[in-house]
């Protein structure tokens, strides 16, 4: 009796006391539930042998991809449904897609988006996707930033009616090029954007290789930054991207400011390599769940 007297004690203190074992030991972030691959990664494998390279990212511990090209109806050869149960039959997921958009997605004597953009978002919607998002700027497009934040919104706005949330994803001329008014073009996009409409999602590498730490955009504009691009910068003068956990970017430190940032999505991303594409993207992996 007097054994269970003093275990039913000691059992109600460490009760008692769990609420604030946080303040005192530092856990540090939990393994996220969605981390991805954007398959730009490994785009020539997908391109020779799409279901032999999905199911290799599935046996690797991949749960989620990111698309690139979804604009025509179909995703490396596939419709957009038989693609979706490929990735079924693995047990992946694809929550996010990059398709390309310019002005030209701009009716400007109609004043909205055009119809064929329409379709992308509503295809999306059909596709069962989460966000879109636009991978990059063009040239022309950067002379005329005005129009293409009215874009995004509009686009966003369309996108959300349709279930769908609408995404612009940098590289590192939106930290350097600024418009007319002084303002760096990610501070237009950042600034002039709807956050109901428009996510963000930030390429860490193209930060950093831009000259910035991405814990002050996290500060500076909180939760706008749904979803990382996960790729590291190598320690050499070129600054190529390499396998993640291997450069000098210090994903720990910008991990533990997720809830800041208003990350939930981490997506690794490659475009050079050490070994080969499908041997990268495993390391990277597997690197990058034990930073959490």
């Amino acid at each position: 009796m007097t054994n269970r007297r003093t275990f039913l004690k000691q059992t109600a203190l460490v009760a008692a006391a769990a609420p604030f074992a946080g303040k005192f030991l530092d856990f540090g972030p939990a393994v996220p539930e969605h981390i991805g691959l954007q398959l730009w990664s490994v785009r020539e494998n997908m391109q020779k042998d799409t279901p032999g390279t999905i199911a290799a990212l599935a046996k690797m511990g991949y749960k989620e991809i990111e698309a690139f090209g979804f604009d025509s109806g179909k995703l490396f050869g596939m419709e957009y449904s038989d693609f979706n149960k490929l990735l079924d039959d693995h047990g992946i997921k694809m929550p996010s897609t990059h398709s390309m958009f310019t002005s030209k997605n701009m009716d400007l004597s109609a004043g909205d988006i055009t119809d064929a953009t329409k379709k992308i978002i509503d295809d999306a919607a059909a596709a069962g996707l989460q966000y879109v998002i636009a991978p990059y700027m063009i040239d022309e497009d950067r002379k005329q930033i005005e129009l293409m934040v009215k874009m995004f919104n509009q686009i966003g706005a369309y996108a959300k009616k349709a279930g769908v949330r609408f995404g612009y994803h940098n590289h590192d001329f939106e930290y350097t090029v600024k418009a007319s008014d002084g303002r760096l073009l990610t501070e237009w996009i950042v600034q002039e954007t709807d956050p109901s409409l428009v996510a963000l999602e930030m390429d860490l590498y193209w930060v950093v290789k831009a000259g910035y730490n991405p814990l002050d955009w996290f500060k500076n504009y909180p939760g706008r930054w749904e979803l990382l691009h996960v790729k590291d910068m190598a320690k050499t003068a070129g600054k190529e991207s390499i396998e993640v956990g291997d450069g000098s970017i210090d994903f720990k430190e910008i991990f533990k400011q997720a809830k800041l940032a208003g990350t939930s999505y981490y997506v690794v991303e490659l475009e050079n390599y050490v070994t080969t594409p499908m041997n990268g993207v495993e390391k990277s992996r597997k690197n990058l769940v034990k930073m959490f």
